[in-house]
């Protein structure tokens, strides 16, 4: 039994039809488009002879049947970043589908049930928040985090997802919406969005576990001047101060790799005020964003930035405060269902290196309830989020050749 390349293929290109138009491929979550694509999304699921339902949180379930009432999950999500692309999440829930496809054309009857889950919005969404189906169903959220309001119109969380056909009775804090005594595992697809497996020319990456990923906002105050009357040894320039805070960042973190400790400190996101060519920078705001497979080494580190920061503001004559956002903690991946798939990797003859990720995935949330793992593909240039994202339909093939060999072991 194997996946038929060509339809996998095919699937994919049918799934990337849902995008803004302009704006490939772009199908944010709790949108026109999104609906579309869950819509087509559940008819395929019909078709392919599965029991499809949608869960408390909002995720999209399609259910083969096996003989018993064990479980086990696979899935990923088929919502993108703005101008995303075809593959990031949305692999991993259409190999799902031309498994369900295969084991039904085969006659495969497994002894536990297969779920595939579309998780609901998985990206950061107009709510300011990540993985929301996947935290929702977990119980890893908060009853603030379900008053959230859409950036744009104004809907709560809570409000959104009925709208998506979830139940807000059947969640709690702490609750997840799984039988966790009957659910045996979760396995997760996805693209690697690194360089790493096409740069060693490998088939697939097998991922021993998700990076923490912690975030502080941190705000520079000086003082708005003239750019042109303003001598330079008065001046309260935020912009000056944040840029010696953001370059200690990019030091203190070079300083790690001799650890060997997986870590990344990135700001990607800053603002200016009041942002005027001829005008001293009054406040800038920035976003600092780190990832590690150790939270005492995140701790150290901060400690480091955070003593930076405070003779910076000295030097520069301004303040500077942080708050944090969130924090998470590394997910480790199962040793037996890591086994499976290197034993698995070895039998189809792949190329393949066990990998931390970077990237957050629904699959971290998951691990908090039941054993998890992945299976990353590569993608060309190891370019994500973003238009240009690809990967072959022979990459797609072998990993999904992968996960369902692994399937059929697991659940037999």
């Amino acid at each position: 039994m194997k996946v038929n390349c060509e339809r996998l293929w095919a699937t994919h290109m049918d799934a990337a039809e849902f995008t803004e138009l302009g704006s490939p491929y772009t199908r944010r979550s709790f949108t026109p488009q999104y609906r579309e694509m869950r819509n087509w999304l559940t008819d395929a699921f019909l078709e392919a002879g599965l029991k499809v339902k949608t869960d408390g949180a909002g995720n999209l379930h399609g259910i083969y049947s096996g003989t018993s009432d064990r479980n086990f999950v696979v899935g990923s999500h088929t919502d993108t970043v703005p101008c995303g692309g075809r593959f990031d999440g949305i692999s991993g829930v259409l190999t799902f589908l031309e498994i369900a496809r295969c084991m039904k054309e085969a006659g495969f009857i497994p002894c536990k049930n297969i779920v595939g889950i579309d998780f609901l919005a998985e990206e950061p969404s107009e709510f300011r928040l990540s993985c929301i189906g996947s935290r929702l169903a977990t119980g890893n959220f908060t009853n603030e985090m379900l008053n959230l309001q859409h950036r744009e119109s104004g809907m709560l969380l809570s409000e959104a997802i009925q709208e998506w056909g979830g139940n807000l009775s059947l969640l709690s804090p702490g609750c997840p919406l799984f039988d966790t005594a009957t659910f045996d595992g979760f396995l997760e697809l996805h693209i690697e969005q690194g360089p790493v497996l096409e740069n060693e020319n490998l088939d697939v990456g097998l991922v021993t576990g998700i990076c923490s990923v912690t975030r502080y906002d941190f705000s520079v105050q000086g003082r708005a001047d003239h750019a042109g009357n303003t001598p330079m040894d008065t001046r309260s320039d935020a912009v000056v101060a944040a840029s010696k805070v953001i370059d200690a960042i990019s030091e203190i973190a070079q300083g790690t790799l001799s650890q060997k400790t997986y870590f990344t400190a990135t700001v990607g996101k800053v603002d200016i005020f009041p942002n005027g060519s001829n005008i001293i920078a009054e406040r800038v705001d920035f976003t600092l964003d780190i990832r590690s497979e150790d939270n005492l080494l995140v701790q150290e580190c901060l400690e480091s930035i955070f003593a930076s920061a405070s003779a910076i503001a000295k030097l520069t004559n301004t303040t500077i405060e942080h708050i944090k956002i969130s924090q998470g903690r590394p997910s480790i991946s199962d040793g037996t269902l890591l086994s499976v798939l290197e034993k698995k990797a070895k039998e189809l003859g792949l190329g393949y290196t066990k990998m931390l990720s970077g990237a957050g995935h629904d699959a971290a949330y998951m691990s908090t309830i039941m054993p998890m793992a992945m299976i990353f593909i590569p993608c060309k240039g190891g370019r994500s989020h973003s238009n240009s994202e690809y990967s072959s339909k022979h990459q797609i093939e072998k990993g999904a050749n992968l996960l369902l060999k692994s399937l059929v072991e697991l659940t037999s």
